[in-house]
């Protein structure tokens, strides 16, 4: 049951109980948030992601009803594990015995139970329950009481993890405390703290968290911050069983983890979460490869070289150098030893853009593409090109140029002649093959003409953006057709002359002066 990327919920049930709009009581829109912030977590993959089917909501009931009925229905569909979670106002009778309120739960003494749900009849629903597990989590005033005579929810004993916990969000005599509607996103004082250190980890802590764990760093946020102290009861062996997994950065991973299980959840994380989060995905990656797992490495390197950060900010990536460098190199070299394939491109690309070392490149790349890499093998066929004109690269595709390119210059206003209606009339027909679309033109010749050139790492990849502009809007100018536009990017290419590209470009500039 340790394994929450691999647990099954199906056999499991969290029945999650809250009320926030009373007749008696005061409104609380923060019980609201805290009831929606503890379903969230519970389909959160960091406590394994319970199915929608495992989890029953009692929100905001106006009355009780059949309420007590459906707890008992629910509670007998477990037979893993049971969570009830209770949010809102709590409130003792004249026998001091905890109820839980709904919407028109009186507020006099002598209706309280009647109109109220005791947590007596919650704990006579657990005992109906064959889970294995069982845990009761109560926000609210007076919580404590729960404890009071029926702090057992009759769990059957069955080891290495059985049992039941109740975690109480005060004692019994004590108030609990939710935030105020001038505190942004308000919620309850408790639950709050209990979420975010879900969500946050515990430093120092084991790869699962259980209650006990969560518990300990709870009560010291509450207490420090003059909030009521928590209380709870365990019985048998409930303390052990794992809740969620540690998020800390430096939390090991769990034993025995699949490195399958463990790169498709930290690459889900990688794209949905923020940057903060970067320390504990590193953390899954590099459990992950050190069971041999290939695309964790190159991950890794990724993440050394400061792509994939720089990628969940949405910003570019700055070169690497020093320790960085030498890490993304030592992780791309695992990968390549194990015979992955993408390794030896990343490498490829640090010999060539940061090392400055094209024959190291070439090797690389080489290595790859016998590895069935397509991307490595357009690479070695730009670079090779390259070698054998002589041409040096300053930058490369996404780069920045060593100096601020000269803009294009602009075309002067020109005035409407006989000819010039001629050639726009043969612009539109030639238009016509796009659909008239201009862009999906220009884009289109784009593209083959990078390919007649070399490819993107070839000659091209030599020029910069103004250059490139002058020399597409060159090619553009001779209306080639759609059917022959490979071909006429080829010829091109040929009049122009390998290796002169730069030089067309700057002709062409010299000429529009």
């Amino acid at each position: 049951m340790n394994d929450l990327a691999n647990r099954d919920y199906s056999r499991s049930r969290a029945v999650l109980m809250g009320t926030w709009k009373y007749t008696d009581f005061k409104e609380a829109p923060a019980v609201e948030r805290s009831f929606n912030r503890m379903r969230n977590l519970l389909k959160d993959p960091v406590c394994g992601q319970w199915p929608e089917k495992a989890i029953k909501l009692f929100d905001n009931r106006p009355t009780l009803g059949t309420t007590h009925r459906e707890l008992i229905a629910t509670f007998k569909e477990a037979a893993d594990v049971l969570l009830f979670y209770y949010v809102g106002h709590g409130i003792y009778d004249h026998r001091e015995r905890l109820c839980l309120t709904v919407g028109d739960t009186s507020i006099e003494a002598d209706f309280t139970a009647a109109t109220g749900l005791p947590f007596e009849a919650v704990h006579d629903a657990f005992r109906a329950s064959r889970a294995t597990v069982k845990i009761a989590i109560l926000d609210c005033c007076y919580a404590g009481h729960a404890a009071e005579g029926y702090g057992s929810l009759s769990a059957n004993r069955l080891p290495p993890v059985s049992g039941t916990y109740l975690l109480m969000s005060s004692s019994a005599f004590e108030t609990s405390w939710y935030e105020t509607e001038d505190v942004a996103d308000a919620q309850t004082c408790f639950t709050k703290a209990l979420v975010n250190t879900v969500h946050g980890g515990i430093r120092g802590g084991p790869a699962g968290l259980t209650f006990d764990h969560i518990f300990g760093v709870v009560v010291d946020q509450l207490v420090e911050n003059g909030r009521p102290e928590p209380r709870r009861r365990v019985e048998d062996h409930a303390a052990n069983w794992v809740f969620a997994c540690n998020n800390s950065p430096d939390a090991p991973p769990e034993p025995g983890a699949d490195p399958d299980a463990l790169y498709r959840e930290a690459y889900r994380r990688e794209t949905k979460e923020g940057v903060e989060r970067l320390p504990a995905i590193a953390a899954m990656y590099r459990a992950a490869a050190a069971a041999g797992h290939t695309l964790s490495m190159n991950r890794l390197g990724q993440i050394a070289e400061g792509r994939v950060q720089a990628r969940m900010q949405g910003i570019e990536p700055g070169p690497a150098d020093g320790a960085a460098l030498q890490e993304a190199t030592q992780w791309y070299v695992k990968a390549s030893e194990a015979g992955d394939p993408v390794g030896p491109l990343h490498l490829g690309q640090l010999y060539e853009e940061q090392y400055k070392n094209q024959n190291e490149a070439l090797y690389w790349y080489a290595l790859a593409a016998r590895r069935g890499n397509s991307a490595a093998q357009e690479r070695l066929t730009g670079l090779e090109q390259r070698i054998r004109l002589g041409i040096d690269v300053s930058r490369q595709p996404g780069g920045e140029s060593a100096e601020e390119p000269e803009p294009a210059p602009k075309a002067p206003a020109a005035h409407v002649t006989v000819a010039g209606l001629a050639a726009e009339v043969q612009r539109q027909r030639w238009l016509a093959d796009w659909n008239g679309s201009e862009p999906l033109a220009i884009a289109q010749c784009l593209d083959v003409l990078t390919d007649a050139c070399g490819g993107p790492y070839g000659e091209w990849a030599a020029l910069d953006e103004a250059e490139r502009d002058l020399i597409v809007t060159d090619f553009v100018a001779s209306l080639p057709g759609k059917a022959d536009l490979a071909r006429a990017a080829r010829r091109y290419y040929e009049a122009v002359g390998p290796g002169n590209l730069r030089d067309h470009a700057a002709g062409i500039r010299r000429q529009a002066k």
